[in-house]
């Protein structure tokens, strides 16, 4: 590759990936996929510029028709699928929701670790609303769910997350207690 096909790749490349990174989160079902689709996107416009040498237009809207004909194909290969069950959930109000948001509970080392560990929905839905910015209403559309169903997953995750961390912090004040040298007695 040319100097000046790897200069306008890497250009393509810094200038689309957090837009095509969101509109690949908002489409597929697992960070797995996501990655997997990044990286095929890329591959395929790499293939792309050399194959035209570097004569591509609009580079944006060429890298987004890669991702959304990615998007396509994996969702043709997929059995049709039902969301689950969301009737008796409890909701909660946007000032509960907004309270344990504001909260100084979490640092991302904490956050980022457990999402790891949960459902590929949850981590979703965190992914777009709080590293993206996007509304719950948003974040609701591109998922394909209910309003109601985001935030309540936003509200439970942060409730588990403030149980977890509190508990973490209530040992280790314990542990600093415990540690803590008794001061002596001076002599008379």
């Amino acid at each position: 590759m040319g100097t000046e096909l790897k200069d306008t790749f890497v250009q393509a490349y810094n200038d689309t990936y957090d837009y095509i990174d969101r509109y690949l989160t908002s489409k597929l079902p697992t960070r797995e996929l996501i990655e997997d689709a990044l990286q095929s996107v890329y591959l395929d416009f790499y293939r792309s510029l050399i194959t035209t040498e570097g004569k591509i237009k609009n580079v944006r809207h060429y890298v987004l028709r890669i991702a959304k004909h990615y998007v396509a194909d994996h969702y043709r290969q997929q059995p049709k699928a039902t969301f689950e069950d969301i009737t008796n959930l409890n909701i909660p109000d946007e000032k509960a929701l907004a309270t344990l948001e504001n909260a100084d509970f979490f640092d991302y080392e904490q956050v980022m670790s457990y999402l790891k560990s949960s459902d590929d929905t949850t981590y979703r839905i965190f992914v777009l609303h709080y590293q993206y910015g996007y509304t719950i209403k948003k974040t609701a559309s591109c998922l394909g769910l209910s309003q109601s169903t985001v935030k309540s997953r936003l509200y439970r995750t942060l409730e588990k997350l403030k149980k977890i961390y509190c508990e973490k912090e209530e040992q280790s004040n314990e542990n600093d207690r415990y540690n803590e040298k008794v001061p002596q007695r001076k002599q008379v």
